[in-house]
């Protein structure tokens, strides 16, 4: 196994669980709301970015039709770059709501990147996974 699938396995896993803990929709309370997850297969674009569709981690739509509510992203150890800001960061924050989830230790570094490139964030949120527990998710 590579460092790249086992990063890949990691990142895919950690969307999957932040989708079902945090975005669980429809639900009881919004059930008007539906979520979309594009890892790791694509399922719905929020638009095109340099002429290709572009592809969130986690969409939220409102439903009926496919209002766009919010979108993740979700980053690993090596994703919270100047690169994953400009390319994946930038973009969505230029569609709508975004939500930035990155691993525990990384707010600061994930700050200062929507700082210096003026990416609004609809928030930043930090996630680790805990032995016993599981995800755990604090706001940053």
């Amino acid at each position: 196994m590579t460092v790249k699938y086992l990063r890949d396995q990691r990142h895919q896993g950690t969307v999957a669980e932040i989708a079902n803990s945090r975005f669980p929709f429809p639900s009881a309370d919004h059930p008007d709301m539906e979520t979309v997850v594009n890892v790791p297969t694509h399922r719905m674009s929020v638009g095109k970015v340099l002429g290709k569709d572009f592809f969130p981690d986690i969409v939220v739509v409102g439903r009926p039709g496919q209002w766009l509510r919010m979108m993740v992203q979700v980053e690993t150890a090596d994703s919270v770059t100047e690169d994953s800001a400009m390319t994946r960061w930038l973009p969505c924050s230029e569609f709508g709501d975004l939500f930035v989830y990155v691993p525990a230790g990384y707010a600061d570094a994930a700050k200062k990147l929507c700082k210096k490139h003026k990416i609004r964030v609809k928030g930043i949120r930090t996630w680790r996974f805990q032995p016993v527990w599981g995800l755990a998710v604090a706001q940053a």
